[in-house]
């Protein structure tokens, strides 16, 4: 069942269940009405019965009243074994039922044959002794096919109000989900073609706005995770290509190798290839360390400054209470080892690694005494494949942002730093001193 079957099920059984609730209780409120009408409509009747009666030392006696015809219609008056009054041509049955209740002597109200309440009413002597019985009776009938008229109105005019509520409810239903149909059906065609698109309705002011809201920050993120995914294959066939080439490369030369130094050349071919074959190692571990750590991104430790130390041909300056960095250290390691590399191509003579912190982040600035960034290169530099115009030795251009997503992997970030001479800065957030365990080495 779909949800607009549900909410309409679910709408029209509590609009039936109200509408029965109160057509019982408005039935109900009406009989008891009804009852209390009858009730004191009786009792007025006998007394104007038993007013109608004199009290004798011999008995009870009827007086003759200028409505006593309308009266006797329906009334007893038994004294004793004797019956002093009785309805003209009455029903047997309602006869005996009547002399029954006269004959118990007290007051009682039944409802007898033929749709007739009776009402028996004692007549006591000023001394409280019972002289007589007066019994009263009244037809209930058209009462009673007005009660049945009224509850036949009550659950017509229910189904009614049914069938209209149900219409109602249906169309409302409808026009309350369409929006959210609609909105379903673009934002999965825009996952599948255009995933740039957004509906834009601003600041979520009630479920419609707030369903937007959200469905816009679901494209977003789809949007964000292919454009990672694509710049990342972009990476990867960039970082990959240059070593698979030069293995190739030299195996082609290798094998056209000819003439007395053939064997020479040979083994400078198999050494080159397999410095190929380790830096394609590492880059694919690299990778593989990138997509890691994006994907399960688990919490650690690392000393930045057992990280530098670590590092030969350097220069280190650590200042005195350096606290440790959030990340994994293999993850940072190699983050940290193009921006040494990068570094040591560069450097005229010395490479100096300064790490510094501010109590939220720490900082690894690696600087090197050559020429620095091509200015025009700028935050380029970190684009996959982007190079100085006079650098051979740069490689696929990779390394950088390999960098820089490595680090952000961990929470913090790679940037150009300031002159002179070469700089790039590694930071990660710092472990605060009330959280932090051992360092992770």
């Amino acid at each position: 069942m779909s949800l607009r079957s549900r909410l309409l099920v679910t709408a029209l059984t509590t609009l039936a269940i109200g509408l029965g609730a109160l057509v019982a209780i408005g039935n109900s409120l009406l009989d008891v009405r009804v009852n209390a009408e009858a009730t004191s409509l009786l009792r007025a009747r006998a007394d104007a019965e038993i007013a109608g009666l004199a009290i004798t030392p011999a008995g009870l006696q009827i007086r003759e009243t200028a409505n006593d015809d309308a009266l006797d219609q329906r009334s007893w008056v038994v004294s004793g074994a004797h019956v002093l009054e009785r309805p003209p041509h009455v029903d047997p049955a309602l006869d005996a039922a009547a002399l029954t209740m006269a004959r118990a002597g007290r007051a009682a109200e039944i409802d007898g044959p033929a749709d007739i309440r009776l009402r028996a009413r004692p007549v006591r002597a000023p001394g409280g002794r019972v002289l007589g019985t007066v019994v009263v009776g009244f037809s209930v009938a058209p009462v009673e096919l007005l009660q049945q008229e009224v509850l036949a109105g009550s659950l017509v005019v229910a189904v009614l109000v049914l069938v209209a509520g149900g219409v109602a409810i249906r169309s409302a239903v409808a026009g309350a989900l369409h929006p959210v149909a609609r909105m379903t059906a673009d934002a999965e065609d825009w996952s599948a073609h255009d995933l740039e698109r957004r509906f834009d309705l601003g600041a979520p002011r009630d479920e419609l706005t707030g369903l937007a809201a959200t469905l816009d920050r679901l494209l977003g993120r789809i949007a964000a995770s292919r454009r990672h995914e694509q710049r990342f294959a972009s990476e990867v066939a960039h970082e990959l290509r240059t070593p698979v080439s030069g293995i190739l490369g030299r195996a082609q030369l290798a094998l056209d190798a000819d003439g007395p130094d053939v064997a020479q050349e040979r083994e400078q071919a198999l050494r080159a290839v397999i410095e190929q074959a380790t830096r394609l190692d590492t880059t694919i571990d690299t990778l593989m360390a990138v997509a890691r750590r994006e994907i399960d991104p688990e919490g650690g430790t690392v000393d930045l400054a057992a990280l530098a130390r670590e590092v030969p041909g350097t220069e280190v300056e650590i200042p005195p209470g350096l606290p440790p960095a959030e990340g994994e250290p293999e993850v940072v390691r190699r983050a940290l080892a193009p921006l040494v590399d990068n570094a040591r191509r560069h450097a005229r003579s010395t490479v100096r690694l300064v790490l510094s912190g501010d109590g939220a982040r720490v900082r690894i600035a690696v600087r090197d005494d050559g020429d620095g960034v091509d200015p025009r290169l700028g935050e380029r530099v970190f684009d996959p494949g982007v190079r100085g115009e006079d650098d051979p030795a740069a490689g696929a251009g990779l390394g950088l942002p390999l960098a820089r997503r490595l680090a952000r992997s961990c929470g913090g970030d790679v940037r150009l730093g300031a002159g002179p001479g070469g700089c790039f800065e590694l930071e990660l957030p710092a472990v605060q001193a009330s959280s932090s365990g051992p360092s992770v080495r």
